[in-house]
């Protein structure tokens, strides 16, 4: 099978499986007592009046007086629109797309700096511990990559932040200034201002729009601030991706076609460079889609931690219910991010999918 179908294959895939993510979100807002999920579009702190007419338009809004299929219609059509509902918080008040949109950049530039720094050193060192299978290298290797495999990414947080939290590597918050808090950024040229959220242009990450504008001094303690946080999400990716790297070279050795190539005298530098890690590294790409799509679940954890005013910040912030308005929970704040997630983890697979497709034709078919 051609590339260009496997993709649509795989495309034509995704589409019940989106309807089936906005269908759960639907389910698990409906689910919620009709007065709690109202709260979320009243001001607890409006007058009788004010309540009263905020309650009847949400309840319009929502189409809460339709059946449960008309409702999922609304529900679908407000998605498509961007219309993901309102939240309040301590960190943030306004529509949850708008939130998602102003919190992400800081999360994402996180992840991407936790990628590059796992994979850059992963592969080299699980190739290196791979090819000396049962050696001393190996045994190390082994107990580093299960230790930090199994260790509760906030108490490495924590650890992290006590041992060097008073030194340059962590100056106090970092990401997005609330209300005037927080990273000291407001005086910077390319930095913005919205309703009391200061973010930077043009891609809103404070590194790399630093670099982009020629402010070398912002880029050295915005990339200080980036030190611990991306250490901390990196031990657990690193440590996972070790564990594969090791076991596919492993495993790859043994193979008979390597067994043929050593036997005609191929040097060992070549049978390991052009066959033994081409083809081990292979599994390690489904493994590097997951592990990315499961830095989102450890955001959450490490921006807390670290008082980093990212995207996982944001969810935290909608399920503690710490309001503004009053109301407790935000469940549209906690229903949009995890649909995002969840695109995010389907969006991953996808890609995930066509780079194994192109890399080995096999799974075509």
């Amino acid at each position: 099978m051609e590339l260009k179908y496997y993709i649509i294959r795989r495309l034509l895939v995704l589409i019940p499986t989106i309807i089936g993510l906005l269908l759960l979100t639907f389910i698990l807002l409906r689910a919620i007592p009709v007065n709690d999920l109202i709260a979320n579009y009243v001001n607890q702190k409006a007058t009788p009046a004010e309540k009263a007419l905020e309650k009847q338009q949400a309840i319009t809004l929502l189409g809460l007086g339709q059946p449960l299929p008309v409702q999922f219609f609304t529900y679908l059509t407000d998605v498509a629109n961007g219309n993901l509902g309102n939240m309040y918080s301590a960190y943030y008040n306004g529509g949850v797309l708008r939130g998602i949109e102003l919190f992400l950049p800081v999360t994402l530039e996180i992840a991407i700096f936790t990628v590059i720094f796992s994979v850059l050193i992963s592969i080299p060192l699980g190739t290196f511990i791979g090819s000396r299978p049962n050696s001393v290298s190996d045994s190390v290797g082994r107990v580093f990559s299960l230790i930090f495999y199994a260790m509760p990414i906030f108490w490495l947080a924590l650890m992290l932040q006590y041992a060097f939290g008073k030194n340059l590597l962590f100056l106090g918050s970092y990401g997005l200034p609330i209300n005037g808090q927080g990273f000291p950024i407001q005086q910077v040229g390319f930095v913005h201002n919205h309703t009391g959220y200061s973010y930077s242009v043009p891609t809103h990450m404070l590194f790399i729009d630093a670099v982009l504008n020629l402010d070398f001094p912002l880029a050295v303690v915005a990339f200080e601030h980036l030190i611990l946080p991306v250490l901390t999400l990196s031990m657990t990716v690193l440590a996972g991706l070790l564990r594969f790297i090791r076991a596919g070279m492993v495993d790859t050795s043994n193979q008979e076609y390597i067994k043929t190539a050593r036997a005609k005298g191929v040097p060992e530098k070549l049978v390991l460079k052009r066959h033994i890690r081409k083809n081990a590294l292979l599994p390690s790409v489904t493994v590097i889609g997951l592990l990315v799509a499961g830095l989102l679940g450890g955001a959450v954890v490490v921006e807390d931690i670290f008082q980093i005013t990212g995207l996982g910040r944001l969810s935290l912030a909608a399920i503690t219910g710490t309001s503004g308005n009053g109301a407790n929970i935000q469940f549209f704040g906690v229903a949009g991010t995890v649909l995002f997630f969840g695109l995010i983890l389907m969006l991953t697979n996808l890609i995930v999918d066509i780079v194994y497709a192109f890399l080995d034709p096999r799974i075509r078919y």
